[in-house]
């Protein structure tokens, strides 16, 4: 039976136990509930090899049968990750093997005299509940190690961007001054007609510091906006904002020296 076929509704479980009326008188209930589709096996091979084949929302399992134990299907089940909560049907005097059974993943066990096989349905949905509820718990435990990871890249990010655009804004303060000097310094030692081909080539110079100080500017405010606006649920849309306006600006003044202005 392949579980992919099954109504959406309905849970599918897996019976394991080599008592046959036992079994049986299960798998019975089950079906007759009409919400579930019931699996079952006589053996721990019979197990292994439906997990091996079909996906289960429970699993009802008895601990003691004939060569491959229950135990021994729940071992298995761990070392391949099936993340299935298994019921685990214990006797008299076997609380040693439920607290084994507890280690290796059982969601819980029930002494098999004191199983109510008509209320199992009941049994079976609070299992899936408590599995539901800690798998909630486990993916919202996720999201927030990936936010905490997020925010602490985004702030040693912003730290080093800070640290590197004010060394940058410090080095290209001094190319302006710079520039201005030696335009000041070179006009009276060129001809007119030099003058004005040097104008033009500090006015290019000029042109390219402010470009690129507008474009350490934008990757701080990127950085900023960012760090600051993490947490909000609208910092996205910010963002876009701030970079279509960041690309608006730069993109002005890459335009700008095509047409220069007339000396």
């Amino acid at each position: 039976m392949n579980a992919s076929t099954w109504d959406k509704d309905q849970r599918f479980i897996l019976v394991v136990d080599d008592d046959d009326s036992f079994r049986m008188a299960i798998t019975q209930v089950l079906s007759s509930a009409g919400n579930f589709k019931v699996d079952d096996c006589d053996s721990g091979e019979a197990a292994l090899t439906a997990l091996q084949l079909h996906r289960y929302d429970v699993i009802i399992l008895d601990y003691k049968m004939g060569g491959i134990s229950g135990l021994n299907v729940l071992q298995w089940m761990h070392e391949q990750k099936i993340d299935t909560p298994v019921v685990m049907l214990t006797s008299a005097g076997s609380e040693s093997i439920a607290v084994e059974a507890m280690k290796l993943g059982a969601y819980d066990y029930v002494r098999k005299e004191h199983v109510e096989i008509d209320h199992i349905s009941v049994l079976i949905a609070g299992v899936i509940e408590r599995y539901l509820f800690r798998k909630e718990k486990e993916r919202r435990e996720m999201i927030e190690r990936e936010r905490e990871k997020s925010l602490i890249a985004i702030e040693t990010f912003h730290s080093t961007l800070a640290s590197i655009v004010q060394i940058v804004n410090n080095s290209l303060s001094m190319v302006s001054l710079n520039i201005q000097e030696h335009e000041t310094e070179l006009k009276p030692f060129v001809t007119p007609e030099g003058q004005q081909r040097l104008g033009k080539a500090f006015a290019e110079m000029k042109q390219e510091y402010a470009v690129i100080s507008s474009a350490v500017k934008s990757m701080l405010n990127m950085a900023n906006v960012l760090h600051g606006n993490f947490t909000d649920a609208n910092y996205a849309a910010r963002l876009q904002e701030t970079l279509s306006g960041n690309l608006k600006t730069m993109q002005q003044q890459v335009v700008a020296p095509q047409n220069p202005r007339k000396p």
